[in-house]
């Protein structure tokens, strides 16, 4: 009897061992990003984007999350500024955790009213028109962005201080930012060793948060040695990296300055 009792025991244990495992393996199954193609109008013109709602409900405060595509998404189709690898990386790291959230992933057109060839830097007020008119009363708003969009994210930080709860530029440039405006959100900045699009040396990323520690920012910085231009604005959006940027909740002006360091 006592024999027959044990192998019970035993069964029951692989059985309940096996369902845990299963849980687990349902948390980390992810859906396909679902996006809705929408416009929005700004000086009378109107620019694509796309817009998706995680967990969204009407108690929740979701955060708004923004995501600048590289040079060559550009155009007018709502399609190409989708295909992206960061893209996916953020989206299922909002689902996996949980995260009530509105990401949305404008596209930058080829040119601007003018003709010219435009950019994140040209379409800094129209970005900041759309994240407003999607912003929730208190959001957060956090701010993503490689290569061009790399460099749109340092721009924006320079431009709106304090719009952001946090920011990720990756193989981006600061270059003709404002230091002491960008310390008003924390910043986590990847850069390739190996890029050389966006190389190390002409960049000088390191003099320039410099800077914004000494104007009372905090940021991290990682530079992967190995890493050239297609793979910083592939792989830099990691869960670690993810799960630091969004435990950001406050903001700079919020924190005692005694309690400011040059990581978050």
């Amino acid at each position: 009897m006592r024999k027959i009792l044990m192998i019970l025991i035993a069964v029951m244990a692989l059985v309940s061992c096996s369902k845990n495992d299963e849980d687990e393996n349902v948390e980390k199954i992810v859906a396909e990003p679902v996006f809705e193609k929408q416009t929005y109008e700004f000086s009378g013109v109107e620019y694509p984007y796309q817009k998706a709602e995680i967990f969204c409900t009407e108690s929740a405060k979701p955060k708004i999350v923004v995501y600048l595509h590289g040079g060559t998404s550009k155009g007018g189709d709502n399609e190409k500024q989708m295909s992206e690898p960061g893209i996916d990386s953020i989206f299922n790291y909002l689902k996996i955790n949980h995260i009530s959230s509105i990401f949305i992933i404008p596209q930058c057109p080829e040119k601007s009213s003018d003709g010219r060839m435009c950019d994140w830097v040209k379409m800094s007020s129209a970005v900041e028109f759309l994240i407003k008119n999607c912003t929730a009363d208190n959001s957060g708003v956090y701010l993503f962005g490689g290569s061009m969009g790399g460099t749109g994210t340092w721009n924006m930080l320079s431009q709106y201080p304090g719009l952001f709860a946090a920011a990720m530029p990756c193989a981006g440039n600061p270059k003709g930012c404002n230091a002491d405006n960008v310390a008003k959100t924390p910043v986590y900045a990847v850069m390739g060793g190996a890029d050389k699009i966006m190389k190390p040396d002409d960049v000088k990323l390191q003099d320039f948060l410099d800077e914004v520690k000494n104007n009372g920012g905090v940021y991290r910085f990682d530079t992967e040695p190995s890493w050239d231009h297609e793979k910083t604005c592939t792989l830099s959006y990691s869960s670690e990296r993810l799960k630091v940027v969004f435990s950001y909740d406050q903001k700079i002006s919020d924190v005692c300055a005694a309690d400011i360091t040059t990581s978050f």
